[in-house]
């Protein structure tokens, strides 16, 4: 693949240019005057770096439609598919895909089932959904951002590997991956992209402290602290699935997922009937024909989740925690257990000055895997000095 080269000079890495980018890129109509004012920064050099968006294809200027005497002002408009950006989530039986336009509108999706199969085979099938979606929406190679991947395990950035998974595999080099792909690829776990769907496409975007919590097959944590996301030494924060607690009685450590995720619940549904349940939309239909043994589980995992939540906002001082995946949706549609729990453990949640919250966006894994890219795009590198 040729280099994309967005600008003369690589100016995109010049934080007057990044600025002038991410406020147009906020998708409001803007005059040089408007720019000018709101970024503090003079005119010639809101023009000269306008001339190169322009260039580069990524805006344009139209006359207002306000008239105030005299000639109309000239507008400044974020061309919205001028660059494009795919996201691809895996996960045990689906690998899924999905385009983002700079005002991170999705334009198209795909998914195809997967049994369980080498790691490698989801993602040459997602390779192929890619080549899709970029066929089909005619995607020049100059205007793909790139293809952010969300991974359902552990990432050591600093070993360059997939440390563990929840679909077995372990020790899986990222340059694998790399390598499959012809343009630049971005992988994070999935926990911290559905954080990141959270943050920019949701109701959190003004919150400097969040936590995400997705429970699916295993149990996964994003942490957003003053306003990013921390990652920790390696890469691994956030895996509080694997945070163990002590069984009061026997004195016995587990894990937090080995409790709360669908195969812990459909591990432990089949322990007490004997019925070997496969499916967890089948659990999903039990605890809502209110079966006593599936709901019954179902409580006692969101025990475990809100010892969990306590101790996390006890340690982080957290205002808000979302809770999705899986599990996450299903304890939404069952108030009463969960209102049963939180009676249980009212005097130490009251502690708390923390909103617990469910997700209301669907594919959050695919959705933050592409904004990867976009949120790179407009990245300013000192950013948080700025």
């Amino acid at each position: 693949m040729n280099k994309r080269v967005i600008l003369k000079g690589n100016l995109i890495k010049e934080t007057n240019y990044k600025k002038i980018l991410k406020l147009i890129g906020k998708g409001e109509n803007l005059t040089k005057l408007d720019i000018a004012y709101t970024l503090k920064i003079s005119i010639p050099t809101v023009t000269t770096n306008i001339n190169e968006l322009k260039e580069a294809g990524i805006i344009e200027e139209v006359e207002s439609d306000i008239y105030t005497g005299g000639r109309k002002p000239k507008i400044i408009k974020l061309i919205p598919n001028a660059r494009i950006s795919i996201g691809m989530s895996i996960t045990k039986y689906k690998v899924a895909v999905a385009a983002m336009n700079l005002l991170n509108e999705v334009l198209i999706s795909k998914e195809v089932d997967c049994e369980e199969e080498q790691l490698m085979t989801y993602f040459i099938k997602g390779k192929k959904l890619v080549d899709e979606v970029v066929e089909e929406l005619k995607i020049p190679e100059e205007n793909l951002l790139g293809i952010g991947i969300s991974i359902p395990g552990t990432l050591n950035q600093n070993s360059g590997t997939i440390e563990q998974t929840n679909m077995g595999y372990k020790e899986i080099p990222l340059n694998q991956i790399y390598d499959l792909f012809d343009d630049t690829v971005y992988v994070e776990n999935e926990a911290n992209l559905s954080l990141l769907a959270e943050k920019n496409l949701g109701k959190y975007e003004e919150l400097k402290n969040l936590i995400y919590i997705g429970i699916n097959e295993g149990l996964g944590g994003g942490i957003f602290v003053n306003g990013e996301i921390y990652t920790g030494t390696s890469g691994r924060a956030g895996e509080f699935g694997h945070m163990r607690l002590v069984e009061k009685d026997t004195g016995r450590a587990y894990k937090v997922e080995d409790h709360i995720s669908t195969r812990s619940l459909l591990n432990r549904y089949k322990q007490r009937t004997g019925e070997n349940i496969k499916s967890f939309l089948k659990f999903e239909k039990l605890v809502k024909m209110n079966d006593p043994i599936a709901c019954e589980i179902l409580e006692e995992g969101i025990e475990i989740l809100m010892m969990t939540i306590y101790n996390l906002t006890m340690v982080l001082d957290i205002q808000t925690l979302i809770i999705g995946g899986k599990v996450g949706r299903l304890i939404k549609t069952q108030p009463t257990v969960l209102q049963n729990v939180v009676n249980k453990y009212n005097e130490i949640m009251e502690r708390l000055d923390l909103d617990i919250t469910f997700s209301d966006i669907k594919n959050t894994t695919t959705l933050g895997a592409a904004l990867l890219p976009i949120l790179d795009f407009y990245k300013i590198s000192n950013e948080s000095e700025t």
